[in-house]
């Protein structure tokens, strides 16, 4: 039997005979959860991160309830297995339980260089049957990494709201070189009226003793009374995100559910007497405890921008539902609901991929969104925000039905008959990301779809959309052979450290019916085929190895900043311009792509490997790499002719 790394070399083999007969084949990606030792994992949520310093990812799995534990693994050399490596679990990591609805992320936080755990408590203290966590923290929380896998005792995050926290994002907001954390919380009742905690923003600072601390900086109109007509004040959100779409400070995404507007706060700060290369200016009243805190919140300045730059929701504003004949209407209640006010009137929006897939020079937004066929336009579609800054020098994205990925079925032509499948279609995209999984120079798309019963070919599954020469993104998902319905969170690394970028993803069976359930486990081998017809079905996340590696090059860079310097040591916020003659032939132009390293993010603290990666095609080096660090200065490092392969830089 072929070992997975020969099956990769074998299907290599076939992919360079398919091409140099012109024929287009893609290579199947392999499902190596067994061989990994990630077998028999039941989570929807899941991440990669390094937390022993050793440049290979490690596996966090969340629970997928209030009793089960946090599970680490640690990405450790194999060399006498069929992959090279394998994933060993820790015990006593220093972790506390967490329930369902809690956050966990890992960022260096206190730039000593090991990842540390930041932890969201989802405290929904206004229900009936609300109950604190069992154990310390009970509040949001940030534990030390020790650089072992194991974390020191958690320090409590004191302006962190108490409320329905779900999204964690960890950025520099104001480039001073201390990671930042935008906290995004949720209704304050569900179910019980349209009220919504606001977010939180929390910028670090240093406390008169040394110690790391947050002072939380309010967002425009968060204590404006809720009117529901413009929807001021705080919105249920999902998602949040530091994302650098201009020449300026990162911006903060708000993605927000409900069908409500999304948020895009541009920020900026108020200079002060002394020179910017100064900032941050000292504090006024030197030796006073709150004089630090004080500063920067009123040194940062920001509004929101989402209604001019287009990213607030689609143009349609009325929120009527769709008019279904009686029959198919009495068969789905909530097709007869009332319709909507226009505050109802957008996106479910949970998740948010950034790239720049057009190589403009601009970041480009893919927003991920549930959309129901029975609230009709009062329900956004899934859609990809093409930015208009290297064209315009404006930040305005526009919409593409070019690059649209929708899977509905189409409406009937005049005099057919609606069918129930279009009053029941929905799209449950609820994790995105964009990535050259291919390594051809050009940015890829991984959607994320649960939740929903959907009839094949329009199931809720894990969907991988190619990037074509003309721009478009076309399913490939079964050219692949990736088969996993039910998708939950995805993250991205390069586990077995050839190059390209492999996938780990939850699952989730949630409102899907026995017979789905039933199938999805056969295939991720959850079941046996043999199994019972009564058998309980079990969720599985999975292990994708990508084969890209096998036939096109590629350069990936970890950065080190300097706090120093005013950079994070995770240096998030970077940006790396790389150029390289992608097929290799001189005839032709250079190719010039675009990354940013993004920490932690999206919906439900989303976290991918923190590195830097670049599809080289045929090329074998980059002629030229521009690093960008996010400090005021904007430092720039210039690398020339430097080979593919992983790269270590330092801020200098």
């Amino acid at each position: 039997m072929l070992s997975e790394r020969n099956r990769f070399a074998a299907a290599a083999a076939a992919l360079l005979l398919a091409t140099s007969l012109g024929a287009a084949v893609q290579s199947h990606w392999i499902r190596a959860t067994d061989s990994a030792g990630l077998d028999g994992i039941q989570s929807s949520r899941l991440k990669f991160a390094d937390l022993n310093n050793d440049l290979r990812p490690d596996a966090v799995i969340l629970p997928n309830d209030r009793t089960s534990p946090l599970r680490l693994f640690l990405n450790q050399a194999a060399p006498n297995t069929s992959l090279d490596f394998r994933y060993i679990e820790i015990s006593n990591t220093g972790l506390p339980a967490l329930s369902k609805a809690d956050i966990i992320v890992f960022a260096d936080i206190d730039n000593d260089g090991t990842q540390d755990a930041i932890i969201g408590r989802n405290l929904d203290i206004y229900q009936s049957d609300y109950k604190p966590p069992d154990e310390e923290p009970t509040h949001s929380s940030w534990l030390p990494g020790n650089g072992d896998g194991t974390f020191g005792s958690p320090v409590r995050i004191n302006d962190a709201s108490i409320a329905t926290s779900c999204a964690i994002a960890v950025g520099d907001v104001n480039e001073d070189g201390l990671p930042d954390l935008f906290i995004g919380n949720w209704y304050e009742r569900y179910f019980s009226g349209y009220e919504a905690y606001a977010n939180d923003l929390l910028l670090q600072y240093a406390s008169p003793d040394g110690q790391t601390d947050f002072v939380r900086w309010p967002l425009p109109n968060e204590t404006v009374p809720t009117d529901f007509t413009t929807d001021l004040g705080g919105r249920p959100t999902y998602g949040t995100a530091f994302v650098r779409l201009d020449d300026g400070l990162p911006m903060l995404v708000e993605l927000n559910y409900g069908r409500r507007w999304n948020r895009l706060y541009q920020m900026d700060t108020r200079h002060p007497l002394r020179q910017l290369a100064d900032y941050p200016a000292t504090p006024f009243i030197p030796g006073e405890a709150d004089a630090m805190p004080a500063h920067l919140v009123r040194h940062l300045k920001g509004r929101d921008i989402a209604p001019s730059a287009g990213v607030d929701g689609d143009s349609i504003r009325h929120g009527r539902h769709q008019k279904w004949p009686q029959e198919l209407a009495n068969d789905k209640p909530r097709s007869m609901r009332p319709d909507e006010p226009p505050f109802r009137a957008n996106g479910n929006t949970f998740d948010v991929g950034v790239g720049d897939i057009d190589n403009d020079g601009d970041f480009d937004l893919f927003f991920s969104t549930i959309f129901h066929a029975w609230a009709g336009d009062s329900s956004d579609r899934s859609r990809f925000l093409i930015n208009q800054f290297a064209q315009s020098g404006k930040t305005t994205f526009e919409e593409s039905k070019h690059l649209s990925v929708d899977r509905l079925p189409a409406p009937p032509d005049p005099g057919e008959k609606w069918q129930y499948h279009h009053v029941r279609q929905n799209q449950g995209d609820i994790f995105a990301e964009l990535a050259d999984l291919d390594q051809d120079g050009r940015l890829d798309l991984i959607l994320c779809s649960s939740d929903y019963p959907d009839e094949p070919p329009y199931e809720e599954r894990l969907r991988i959309f190619i990037q074509q020469t003309d721009g478009s993104f076309a399913d490939q998902t079964a050219e692949l052979g990736i088969d996993h319905v039910g998708a939950g969170m995805p993250s991205l690394a390069d586990v077995d450290l050839d190059g390209d970028l492999d996938l780990i993803v939850g699952q989730s069976f949630n409102r899907l019916t026995s017979e789905k359930r039933r199938a999805a486990a056969l295939v991720s081998g959850a079941l046996a085929p043999d199994s019972p017809e009564d058998a309980a079905p079990q969720t599985r996340a999975t292990l994708f190895l990508n084969p890209a590696a096998d036939y096109k090059h590629s350069l990936t860079l970890s950065l080190n900043g300097d706090p120093k310097n005013r950079v994070n040591r995770d240096a998030l916020g970077a940006i790396v311009r790389l150029t390289a003659d992608l097929d290799n032939d001189p005839a032709t132009p250079d190719v010039t792509q675009m990354r940013q390293l993004l920490g932690p993010g999206g919906h439900a603290g989303k976290q991918n490997q923190l590195i830097i990666h670049f599809g080289l095609g045929q090329a074998t080096q980059a002629t030229r790499v521009e690093i960008i660090w996010p400090n005021p200065q904007r430092q720039k490092t210039i690398l020339e002719n430097l080979p593919a392969g992983h790269h270590q830089i330092h801020q200098p």
